[in-house]
């Protein structure tokens, strides 16, 4: 086992929030039982959602990683609360993942153009990067296929004291492949998100929302 992510709705935000926080610590305890057992990083990663969601699913979080359980947490750059929950979890020496975000927000919670959420990439990138980050422990993962914020994110370690091993990027299996190959190639850690399960249409859906451009990707992925 790797990384293993999980939406809050998947175990019962929507009808049962008070029960959350128990099916997320049995699985984070399981994951804590099978990484003493196995090699490599094991954690329980909290998918984000809506907004709505943002509060307490980072409560959540935040108990079990107290409880000293493997958990992981992934915040949006397009949201403008982000830098606040990001300066919190740097602090606490978090592992968290990056990804733009792809839910509908109003301009009050969240940016609007391409330009402003990448510029927001790199701010808090800089944060994830920065001397007091990786005193503190703090474990980034960006998730994007931007190759300039890849490169971005290079620079900013190596001019921090960052080393390959202390940080990794995530992409979707399937999607640009040649530049995860290509990461790889040069010494970057890179893992690719895997979805599984019977219930693979609403992600499937959800996935094209975020890019039109993955329906090829979908239809060449059902026809093999």
């Amino acid at each position: 086992m790797r990384p293993l992510s999980v939406d809050p709705t998947q175990i019962g935000h929507v009808i049962a929030p008070a029960s959350v926080q128990g099916h997320a610590q049995s699985i984070a305890e399981r994951i804590a039982q099978l990484a003493s057992e196995t090699e490599g990083v094991h954690c329980l990663m909290f998918d984000m959602e809506d907004a709505s969601l943002n509060d307490p699913t980072i409560a959540i979080h935040d108990n079990l990683q107290d409880m000293g359980l493997p958990v992981a947490l992934t915040l949006q750059a397009y949201l403008r609360r982000t830098w606040d929950d990001m300066e919190r979890q740097v602090q606490r020496g978090s592992r968290v993942r990056l990804v733009k975000g792809a839910f509908a927000a109003g301009p009050k919670l969240a940016f609007q153009s391409n330009a402003e959420i990448k510029d927001n990439s790199r701010r808090l990138i800089k944060m994830m990067f920065s001397r007091t980050a990786r005193a503190r422990g703090f474990y980034p993962i960006i998730a994007t296929h931007d190759t300039n914020l890849h490169d971005f994110t290079i620079e900013t370690a190596r001019r921090n004291g960052w080393v390959q091993e202390e940080y990794e990027f995530e992409m979707l299996l399937g999607v640009r492949e040649d530049v995860a190959r290509s990461l790889a190639a040069n010494g970057e850690r890179i893992r690719l998100y895997v979805p599984f399960g019977r219930d693979w249409w609403p992600h499937a859906v959800r996935r094209i929302g975020e890019n039109p451009g993955n329906a090829a990707l979908l239809l060449r992925s059902l026809f093999q």
